[in-house]
């Protein structure tokens, strides 16, 4: 506690000591009751380490709602507000002042820090910008990445025990006005239990009981003034000593301090002042009246307002305080605080500031915020129900108010056409036209995508964002026709401006790279796709919105999908399904489920179909341009159900569907994937694709369809690898490995064996199953076995429609020519070449 000597805790001390000055773990986390002395340990470790620069942040619960709040001494001040943009200033600042070894930071009730916090702190430790002292208050729930430094070893963490009873006698000797007899010291240790903050309420008069109780005490003997300092800080902290001195005065603050309930202490170039210990805060706040604290708030919020909001934190504060004091004098505050949790990635708290800006100052404006937010979280009906159906007759008005409606009407409507008739409003604005194309491209139109996002790119009015709209936009629609110089020129020439304008337009990098991986995906490129998708992940979990975290997932399953890598598919497209559960602002969770559905089809476990009927519940006219994707994936999940004439008859339907949409390499895939299925692919119209991919899955596809064509095999194998479709080219090795064998190259055939095998093929589709299942039977006879093994014949005969006998007598010749006597080795048979794992 302030003005006592420190007592009890060497044992302690020395470990933080050990742990700052060795290199097995870079955070330190006590755990422990209200009171005990976590805090107080905590200062005296930072001033005893030794550390060339030591920083304290304290958590309060009044900041827990505004994103960084916490951190704001940690943050340089020329930071973008972007959250990876701050976390990654944040970590470079740090490591300038030395890093692990030179910085010690202390971050006192830390379960207390918002999410956007808590991030930055787990990262300065897992980058070593830092040395880390923590401190956690027992029972509360505590942020996953905080928790995750000590279950992944970066930290210690270490239960703070109750101070042992000659460390109390040595405090209660220390406070007391004289000696106190064995019968009153007795009272204070049985009381105290070991607590400082408790033995400190009790000699300060309070009478026994818990320590909320001990803590009400204390406030109920505060004077009217101090207890209004008190009210301030535990509303607002940490609240700037300059804003309480324009309040109640300097000597209320003073008397508050020296009541023992604030400190007041420097944070960078301010001097701020927060409660002693967050204890008083809870109970406070607890007591205090609506209308109390709605006064409170409005004297914070007024206060603020009357200053120059020059700190980095001072318009979202204000705009927080606005709104929980219920009046709102300064609307554009709240607008500007809006737009701040948006680009820290706060959408819950940018929409109540939003709600509470329109609420006070109604207007276009306020209409196009709130609705962007609603359309942001998922919620377009209710964004197209904000906005005005007619244009505003202010022509500035029309642009926003054209792009905000359209994206409502397009992600919530049935049509895509009002969606883009919206647009015309805005008379051919460059902004309106990048919106444009980007919805052109999801609508699946993507040659007049490309074309509207190079009138944009060629105009030299054009602004950074519709730069970055045209560039996303352009490159994947690029991408998808086949393009594959333009979609990466295109996709450099976004990246640079998002870059450059990184603050301002905090989902520049994410739209861009969006843009350039869809192209890569659809081009025939998986590997690069994946590395574009792992990038963009791994630097969105460091910070960036949970939007992003769900995108990057979803398109890093896509590309692990393409690749044929099923573990690491499964895993990221789960996680985007359930990130979009919560936020589907693009209507992905389609997405996810189908590819799910294929690559559940692809392990050879249950569910494929059950994926596939909740991914078409989901169907909606948007994002129209993955439609031929979502076909693909639907005939590897009538594959799993062993209905092969279905399979193959849906994998023809993608073709078709990409090739009216002008996507060659999504086109070519989709017809080989015929022959992977182990049908009769359209070789005539595979040669006819004008496209690297498809030329070189038609070589694949000619060679497998001559008797000897293991040289051919091989190299279309090479090819493949070499673009990331790794489960293509193993099919590819197996297929010249039984070319081989029927030609008695037996050290060719084992050597593609062994190739095909280095590259862990999950599971064993058509193409990997054993010779005598693909070559021996006839396409009528694979149908049949493939559903004898789950139904009956006359079962098949109804799904097939064929008579019962044709059935019974498929099946005979089947049974002969792969010598089994029934469905029983049948099942044996089909488990053995369709459940295999890596």
């Amino acid at each position: 506690m302030r003005g006592w000597p420190f007592e009890g805790r060497e044992t302690e001390l020395r470990e933080i000591r050990s742990a700052f000055t060795g290199v097995d773990v870079d955070a330190i986390v006590f755990t422990a009751p209200a009171g005990v002395g976590k805090t107080r340990l905590a200062r005296q470790a930072l001033s005893v380490l030794g550390a060339d620069r030591c920083v304290w942040v304290g958590a309060t619960r009044a900041a827990a709602g505004i994103p960084f709040a916490a951190v704001a001494p940690l943050l340089p001040d020329e930071t973008a507000r972007e959250p990876l943009a701050m976390i990654r200033a944040a970590i470079q600042h740090l490591h300038r002042w030395g890093g692990r070894h030179a910085v010690a930071l202390a971050v006192d009730d830390a379960h207390l820090l918002d999410d956007a916090s808590a991030t930055l702190v787990a990262r300065l430790a897992m980058d070593r910008a830092a040395f880390i002292i923590m401190t956690l208050r027992t029972g509360e729930p505590i942020p996953d990445v905080l928790s995750a430094l000590w279950k992944e070893g970066t930290a210690r963490c270490v239960e703070l025990p109750p101070l042992p009873e000659d460390a109390i006698d040595r405090l209660i000797d220390h406070a007391g006005p004289g000696e106190l007899d064995a019968r009153s010291r007795r009272r204070l240790h049985k009381v105290a239990r070991g607590n400082p903050l408790a033995l400190r309420e009790l000699l300060h008069g309070a009478q026994p009981g818990d320590l909320s109780d001990l803590a009400a005490a204390r406030l109920d003997g505060l004077d009217p003034e101090a207890r209004h300092v008190v009210e301030l800080v535990a509303c607002g902290e940490p609240v700037a000593l300059s804003v309480l001195d324009r309040l109640v005065g300097l000597p209320a603050v003073t008397a508050a301090e020296d009541s023992g309930l604030i400190l007041v202490e420097r944070s960078g170039a301010r001097t701020q002042a927060r409660l002693e210990h967050p204890l008083y805060g809870d109970v406070l706040r607890g007591r205090l009246t609506v209308s109390r604290a709605t006064q409170v708030y409005r004297s914070l919020a007024d206060a603020l307002l009357a200053t120059p909001l020059a700190r980095r934190e001072d318009t979202l504060l204000a705009a927080c305080w606005q709104v929980d004091g219920g009046r709102i004098s300064r609307p554009a505050v709240v607008r500007a605080g809006a737009w701040q949790a948006i680009g820290r990635a706060d959408l819950a708290l940018a929409e109540r500031l939003a709600r509470a800006a329109r609420a006070a100052e109604p207007g276009a404006e306020a209409d196009r915020l709130l609705a962007e937010i609603l359309t942001y979280r998922g919620r377009r009906a209710e964004a197209a129900q904000v906005l005005p159906a007619k244009p505003p007759r202010d022509p500035a008005d029309r642009v926003p108010w054209a792009i905000t409606r359209s994206e409502a009407l397009y992600w919530g409507g049935d049509r895509a056409e009002p969606a883009l008739a919206t647009l015309d409003a805005a008379g051919g604005h460059h902004a309106a036209e990048a919106a444009r194309s980007w919805l052109l491209f999801f609508d699946g139109r993507c040659a007049d995508a490309v074309r509207v996002s190079a009138e944009v790119l060629d105009r030299v009015d054009a602004d950074a964002r519709s730069q970055i709209w045209a560039a996303a936009a352009g490159a994947a629609a690029n991408g998808f026709l086949g393009h594959a110089d333009r979609a990466t020129q295109i996709h450099r020439q976004g990246a640079a401006v998002a870059a450059a304008h990184a603050d301002a337009l905090p989902w520049g990098a994410f739209e861009v790279d969006v843009g350039g991986c869809l192209a890569h995906l659809a081009g025939g490129r998986p590997a690069a796709a994946q590395a574009i998708a792992a990038a963009g992940y791994q630097a969105v979990l460091e910070g960036g919105a949970a939007m992003m975290v769900s995108g990057w997932a979803l398109y890093g399953g896509l590309a692990a999908t393409a690749r044929g890598h099923l573990a690491d598919a499964d895993r990221l497209l789960t996680e985007a399904q359930i990130g979009f559960e919560r936020n589907d602002t693009f209507r992905l969770t389609r997405c996810c489920l189908a590819a799910r559905a294929a690559v559940a089809a692809l392990c050879g476990v249950p569910g494929a179909a059950a994926l596939m009927a909740r991914a078409d519940v989901l169907a909606h006219p948007s994002n129209r341009v993955f439609e031929p994707w979502i076909e693909m994936w639907r005939a590897w999940a009538a594959y799993a159900g062993r209905d092969l004439r279905r399979a193959i008859a849906t994998a023809d339907r993608a073709a078709e569907l990409a090739r009216a949409a002008d996507m060659p390499a999504v086109e070519a895939l989709a017809r080989y994937d015929v022959a992977r299925l182990g049908g009769r692919v359209d070789l005539a119209r595979l040669d006819e694709i004008d496209d690297d991919l498809a030329r070189l899955l038609a070589s694949a596809a000619h060679a497998l369809s001559v008797r000897d064509g293991a040289a051919a095999l091989e190299s279309a194998a090479r090819a493949l690898q070499a673009r990331g479709y790794d489960q293509h080219a193993a099919e590819v090795l197996m297929a010249a490995t039984h070319h081989h064998q029927r030609h008695g190259r037996i050290a060719r055939a084992n050597l593609a064996a062994a190739n095909a095998a280095a590259l862990h093929p999950a599971v064993q589709t058509p193409l990997l199953h054993p010779a005598r299942l693909i070559e021996t039977l006839t396409a009528r006879e694979r149908d049949v076995v493939l559903l004898a093994a789950g139904h009956t014949s006359a079962e098949i005969a109804d799904r097939l429609q064929l008579a019962v006998s044709t059935v019974n007598n498929n099946l005979a010749r089947a049974y002969a020519k792969l010598g089994i006597t029934g469905r029983a080795d049948l099942r044996d048979l089909l488990d053995n070449v369709t459940d295999q794992r890596p």
